[in-house]
């Protein structure tokens, strides 16, 4: 679906948004970024460089892009084989890494590996208040998971003053949200009446649902990962000219 000259704000963390960025302009879109949410440390990376470290894991699951830069950042390439919920995080990732043929997301992981882990130890290196079920589905498999926070998201300190001007003059066609984090944070920063112009998409239902728990309209959701959040902008727009 093509975006051809619509201005859609980005509000990912800043480290996240190129990609988003890029697909938009494969579209024709003009994005704007004005990161909602950042990263930072989590409780665990002590012990996650003590397990990289010492070789205690068979095998390292990674959930995300960011999760495997921070994990590369902590300790650089450990020796020991990685499993990654999509080809994204793969790509960051050293060395052949196992990812789900069929699907992607911790369900599909669990169907691809599970069958290999049983006693095999398991070192699932996460966001704080990752999805469960890559940890449940992988114990029931008979892992020995240790999940660690490698890092927590946060609220981004203060919103991009010409973003926020854009918003509040009109001048922002759609506003897209990867994340109920990025949602919530854009109604922390922003308000929520900052996106009464502007059409609104989210990636899956969960984000939505958090969306509208901060106050927002959502006009298109997602069903699939970023290209799928474009298509949902188009949507969006369309929905909003109608």
């Amino acid at each position: 679906m093509t975006l051809a000259g619509a201005r859609v704000l980005v509000t990912r963390a800043a480290e996240d948004a190129p990609e988003l960025e890029d697909l938009l302009r494969e579209r024709g879109a003009v994005p704007l970024r004005m990161p909602c949410i950042a990263f930072e440390d989590g409780p665990d990376t002590a012990r996650i460089a003590s397990v990289l470290r010492e070789r205690q894991a068979d095998l390292i699951v990674v959930g995300s892009p960011n999760a495997a830069r921070r994990l590369l950042a902590l300790h650089g390439a450990p020796g020991v084989p990685f499993a990654a919920a999509g080809a994204a995080t793969a790509r960051e990732l050293p060395g052949e890494v196992i990812v789900p043929r069929t699907g992607v997301g911790a369900d599909a992981l669990v169907r691809e590996i599970g069958g290999r882990v049983r006693g095999k130890r398991v070192l699932v290196a996460r966001a704080e208040g990752g999805n469960p079920a890559l940890v449940e589905g992988l114990r029931a498999a008979g892992a020995i998971v240790e999940a660690c926070t490698l890092y927590r998201t946060v609220t981004a300190q203060k919103a991009d003053p010409e973003a926020l001007r854009a918003l509040r003059e009109g001048q922002v066609d759609a506003i897209a949200f990867a994340s109920g984090s990025a949602a919530r944070g854009f109604a922390a920063l922003a308000g929520p009446a900052s996106a009464e112009r502007s059409a609104v998409a989210c990636m899956g239902r969960q984000c939505a649902e958090e969306a509208r728990k901060a106050g927002l309209r959502v006009d298109a959701v997602a069903d699939g990962l970023l290209p799928e959040l474009c298509d949902a902008v188009a949507l969006a727009l369309r929905a909003g000219k109608g």
